[in-house]
Order: C-alpha cells, then structure tokens, then sequence
C-alpha cells in the first residue's frame, strides 16, 4: 500500500490529522498490507500512526522539525529488515536536506532491504517534487542510480507520490521508456500491467479525484502482480487523506 498522509494542516478544518488519524489506522487494520509507504507525514503523525497500528516504521531523520516530512516504509512485526535508509533526491543524495532543480522542498527516499519467509526484497517509498517539472525528471533519475547501487539483484517495490502522470517523462524514465543522459529505470505499473482504467488518486479531501493517477505501486519483473485498487469511500463523512490509498496484492517469487 502507499498513502499520502496529508501533513497536518491547522487551515484543513475538519480533515485536520486530529479527526483522521483513527481512519487511517482503522483502513490499514482493514487492509492488513505486509509492508507500505507514506508521504508528508510529520514526525507526532507517524509516531501516532504507529502506536494506533502497531506496525514498525523506517525512516533516517537527522532532524525532525514542521517544515521536513518524510517518507517512510511501515511493515509488520514479522517482516525481518535487515537494513534501511533515507536518501535525499538531489545531486548529492547523502547529503540531508540537499536539494537541486529548482525543487520546492528537499525530497527523499526511504528503504528498506527485507525478507520474508525465504525472500530477501527491496522496498522504497518515495515523493517527488510538488512544484517543478525539471526537479522531478532529475529526481526520477536519481531514484533509479541509487535503487541500482542499492540493488543486489533482489525484487523491487517501489512507491509513492510522484505528482506527475502516467503521461509524463517522470513515468516514462521509471518504466524504461526514455532515459536521461543514459539513466532509466525498468519498473513495471501494476495499475497498468492490470490493465485497469485510468483513475485520479489526488481529491483534496472532495472525494472527485482531480490531476491523474500521480500515486503510484511500481515493481520489478521478479515480482507476480494479482490485483490493485483504490480506497475511494469515506468513513464517518471523513477521507483517511487528500490522495486515495492505492493498494497492490503481490507475491515475490523464489528465485
């Protein structure tokens, strides 16, 4: 699964964190996801998020303050994770908080290397820039330098939001369909492989998704996709977020 949680923003009103923090956690119970990611969570949403859901979090943050939201990747207490990090999405990616492109905010990664049952597996959370184009093509391409030096020929997931498109260059790097100065990705969209029709995942609390499918599930070939879909209703009149929940079913496969 991958949500944006939608940081917590006193001028949301009544889909302030306070009032959708027990849906969130009531929606993953529900679901019940091995593993996950999230976006723009601060560091009280995510610590509450983990006492509400029991699952454990992974995320670097050198410096938790209001103005830094991090991507994390949540799993249950039975996946064994053998290691995990927070890279930045810039030029200089192990540097924290750097930022290049004209990006609006320094943007991230975090991963994990895991394993379940007899699977060792590669999952990354991730959220591009929500203001410049340019930023997150170059983001996009660092992505996939440090997925591949990061990579020890494992089965790959990886999540996020990448407020762009399936229409967009973003998309089309990440999927092996363009490079930039010789750098791609090979990842495969669930949504699309499942041939499933185009959907909106941002609503801005409306419910009427607006601006495309920006939430993507991508992953590699090792890996079987069965099914994916959207959390699209409201409970209590409440939207767990501004972006609908996309959740994948997938099986790795032993090599």
């Amino acid at each position: 699964m991958t949500i944006n949680l939608r940081y917590d923003n006193l001028s949301d009103g009544p889909h302030q964190w306070c009032f959708r923090k027990n849906i969130v956690a009531q929606i993953i119970k529900e679901i019940n996801p091995d593993i996950f990611g999230t976006q723009e969570g601060w560091e009280d949403q995510i610590k509450e998020l983990a006492s509400l859901t029991g699952y454990s979090y992974y995320v670097f943050a050198p410096e938790w303050n209001r103005k830094r939201m991090f991507p994390c990747v949540w799993t249950k207490k039975e996946i064994k994770v053998l290691k995990s990090d927070t890279f930045w999405l810039s030029p200089t990616p192990h540097i924290p908080f750097s930022k290049a492109w004209d990006s609006a905010f320094p943007r991230t990664a975090t991963y994990i290397i895991a394993q379940k049952q007899n699977v060792l597996f590669l999952f990354i959370s991730t959220h591009l820039d929500n203001v410049s184009e340019k930023a997150r093509l170059h983001q996009a391409a660092v992505l996939c330098q440090e997925i591949k030096k990061i990579n020890k020929d494992y089965p790959t997931i990886l999540v996020g939001d990448f407020n762009d498109s399936p229409k967009s260059s973003v998309y089309d790097l990440l999927t092996g369909k363009m490079d930039l100065n010789g750098i791609k990705g090979n990842f495969i969209d669930v949504w699309k492989w499942l041939k499933k029709p185009e959907e909106s995942t941002f609503h801005a609390f409306s419910g009427q998704g607006s601006r495309g499918r920006i939430d993507w599930i991508l992953v590699s070939k090792e890996i079987n996709i069965k099914n994916a879909f959207l959390i699209k209703h409201a409970i209590s009149g409440l939207y767990p977020s501004d972006h609908f929940p996309v959740i994948a079913e997938l099986k790795l496969l032993d090599k």
